[in-house]
Order: C-alpha cells, then structure tokens, then sequence
C-alpha cells in the first residue's frame, strides 16, 4: 500500500484570507512543503478571471510557476459550473493534477468535465463534495464514472465536518469494493467536531490499497480546519515514511500563526454545532 499526503494549505485555507496570502508567503509556504517531502501540494483554485498578485486564485496553471519549487507534484481545484473548463490550457508541466469539487446535483456533468480535463492532459482527481448526502445509488454512479473515465483519484469528503468513525468505515467499504484498484482513494476532513486527525488516521488504518491524505499546516481552512500537515507526517515517519518535519514548524511559526492570529479557524461551540447537524461552514 502506497500513502501520499496531499497539502492543501493554500487551496482550503483560501477561504480564510479570502485567496490573498500574499505572494511572498505563498513562496516559503510551498518552498518548506516540498523540503518536507510531502509529495502533493495544492497551490489553490482556477477561477473564471485574471490572477492577481498575492492571491491563490488562478485562471490556468501557468499564473502560478512563479510561486513553484522542486520536490512535489503539484494541484489545483475547480469547482464544477464555476470555472469554464474551455479555458484551461493543455498541460505545460507546470501542474500535474485537476481536482474537480461538484456536489451531488452536479453528478451528471461530471463525466463530460472528466473527459475535458483528460483531453488536455492532466490527472485527474474526484472530490464529490460532503459525500455523507449521497445515497448508495449515487455512490455507484459515482464509482461508475470513475471507474468508466480511469481518473487517477477519486476522494471521500467530509465537506463539512460532520463524519464519525462509523461514517467513514462505511464509506471505506463502498469505496474499496466498487472503485477499481488502480484508482488511488483519498480522504479529506474537517475538524468542526475534533475527529479530523483521528478520522485520518483511521483511514490509513483501515485501507489497503494506494491512498492519499489532505491536511494543511496548523489545519489552516474553511470552518474549522482540516487535519494538520505537521501531525500528520510525523505520525507517517513513526510507521516508515521519512518526511523532514524539520522543514514545516518553522514555516508554520512564520507565515501560518500570524493568520491564525487574525483570523481563527480552530473549534468553536458553533462550527461543532453545524457539524453534528451537517450543515454548511457558512449557513
């Protein structure tokens, strides 16, 4: 079984500083991910207008070299109906990996936005967004879809921070079981009621296949958070993968406190409450 850890600091915590990190923080953030080793970092989001300085929106991959480093693969996301796929490029090696976010009414442009995407020559990764609505029924068509297009990745997603342990041992069932094998699973939380972590490493646990796992530095993203990069990995290292921890606290002292500072993401009475009720981060 192959683990891979998918940074998404700069694409989930997007949303806290509304995409302006600032370009020199954008820099060291992905200049320290990719010493760490961690082998996919997300740089943020395709967005239907011009890239801006400072910010982590983009209108094709391309806008984002200048921030780049050696060491990693590199994603960006779109969400399905708010980006005009006709606008990305063909794949220049800049970006390696697509990850398309639809929810549930969406399910039926999903394959033709697959088929774009590979057209132009990126990998493609499935992020069904707060997979806990979904009926069985849909899952399969979901898996059909995946199975049916080849995508490289197809993920189990908490949107919302709402999943407990036997929530996702469901969901690992169904996925093992009806996705192909040479189709990697990953699995990306929210910590509005404190599992994130725990629900991670479950994950890992449970699967015995190629998998991938998000988290993002200090947990940096919408509602709560995510599971934390920094833990993560060094839970990774105490059973053989040799990720350079060294690398991040510093970055995470620098560039990510201060933004907790003024902007938190961490628990609260109300996000738990939205959680435990499914409901959305901003409702």
């Amino acid at each position: 079984m192959g683990i891979k850890v998918l940074d998404c600091t700069l694409r989930d915590g997007a949303y806290v500083v509304n995409s302006f990190f600032g370009d020199e923080r954008i820099k060291n953030i992905i200049k320290n991910l990719c010493l760490s080793g961690v082998d996919i970092v997300e740089c943020g989001w395709l967005r239907d207008f011009k890239h801006r300085d400072d910010s982590v929106f983009y209108s094709q991959p391309e806008d984002c070299k200048k921030y780049l480093s050696d060491g990693a693969k590199y994603a960006l996301m779109f969400d399905l109906g708010r980006y005009d796929i006709d606008n990305l490029p063909q794949n220049s090696g800049v970006v390696d990996i697509i990850r398309i976010a639809f929810y549930k009414k969406s399910l039926r442009e999903v394959e033709e936005a697959v088929k774009k995407v590979q057209k132009k020559g990126y990998e493609v990764f499935l992020q069904p967004s707060n997979v806990l609505e979904y009926e069985e029924s849909d899952l399969m068509r979901l898996f059909e879809i995946a199975n049916s297009c080849s995508v490289n990745a197809i993920y189990i997603v908490d949107s919302f921070g709402s999943m407990f342990p036997e929530d996702l041992e469901r969901l690992i069932a169904l996925f093992d079981r009806n996705v192909n094998p040479g189709i990697e699973i990953g699995f990306h939380s929210h910590n509005s009621i404190q599992l994130s972590f725990a629900l991670s490493i479950d994950f890992i646990n449970k699967m015995n296949r190629d998998i991938i796992v998000d988290s993002s530095l200090l947990g940096i993203g919408r509602g709560a958070g995510n599971t934390k990069t920094e833990l993560l990995i060094s839970y990774l290292n105490r059973h053989g993968k040799d990720y350079n921890t060294d690398s991040v606290w510093p970055v995470i002292s620098e560039e990510i406190e201060p933004l907790a500072k003024e902007s938190g993401w961490e628990y609260s009475a109300e996000k738990a409450l939205k959680g435990l009720k499914g409901l959305h981060p901003n409702s």
